[in-house]
C-alpha cells in the first residue's frame, strides 16, 4: 500500500493586483508616520554613537554608514568600555527591539501593495517583494491584510525600539557628562592630554 504525501503548495491570489496609483490615505499617513518613527530612531542611534566617539553629527554622517543591529550594540558596548563607562542598561533588548523595528520597516518599504479585485471595496494587502526583502524578511507572510491592527503592530515596533534608543540616549549623555567633568577637575582622567 502507497503513502500518501501531503504536498503542501502555495496558495496564489490571482484576483491581487498592484496598488499603481497610491494608497488610501489614512493608510499612507500611517506608514508615513512609521518610517518618520524609524528615521527618528536613526537620528538617536546616530547622536548616541557620535557622542560615544566625540565627533561631530557632520564627521559622523561622512565616515559610517548605519550598522546591522548587532554590530552597533557591539560598537556601543566597546565604546563604553574604551571610555570606562558602566552601566545595566539591557543591550540585548535593544538588540532585539531594533531587530524588529527594522524588519517593520523593512516591511513597509520593500512589499508590494496589493488590492483585492474580488472585493468591493478597497482591501489592501502586503505582499512580499519579489527580490530578497533583507535581513528578517524570510519569517514575513507570503501576503497579509493591511489593517488598523497591522500598521498598529508595526508603529509599536519601532515605537518600543525608539524608547529603548531614547533610554540609552539620556544614560550616555548623562556618563559622558560626568565623564568629562572629571576630564575638566582632575587632570589624571584628561587622557588627552598624555
Amino acid at each position: 500500500m502507497a503513502k500518501k504525501t501531503a504536498k503542501k503548495t502555495d496558495m496564489f491570489n490571482s484576483a491581487l493586483v498592484p496598488l499603481s496609483h497610491g494608497l488610501p490615505s489614512p493608510i499612507a499617513a500611517s506608514i508615513g508616520v512609521t518610517l518618520a518613527r524609524h528615521g527618528y530612531l536613526d537620528w538617536v542611534l546616530g547622536q548616541v554613537m557620535y557622542s560615544l566617539m566625540e565627533i561631530s553629527v557632520k564627521q559622523g554622517r561622512v565616515i559610517m554608514k548605519m550598522p546591522r543591529p548587532a554590530h552597533y550594540i557591539a560598537a556601543v558596548r566597546d565604546l563604553f568600555g574604551f571610555h570606562g563607562l558602566e552601566t545595566g542598561y539591557d543591550f540585548d533588548d535593544l538588540c532585539r527591539r531594533l531587530d524588529t523595528a527594522e524588519r517593520s520597516r523593512n516591511m513597509l518599504m520593500r512589499s508590494v501593495y496589493m488590492r483585492d479585485t474580488n472585493s468591493k471595496g478597497i482591501q489592501v494587502q502586503l505582499v512580499r517583494s519579489a527580490w530578497d526583502p533583507g535581513p528578517g524578511g524570510e519569517t514575513q507572510a507570503e501576503s497579509q491584510r493591511v489593517d488598523r491592527k497591522f500598521l498598529a503592530r508595526r508603529r509599536k515596533d519601532v515605537d518600543d525600539a525608539v524608547r529603548a534608543a531614547e533610554k540609552l540616549q539620556s544614560i550616555t549623555n548623562k556618563l559622558l557628562r560626568k565623564m568629562h567633568e572629571m576630564r575638566r577637575n582632575r587632570p589624571g582622567f584628561n587622557r588627552r592630554s598624555r
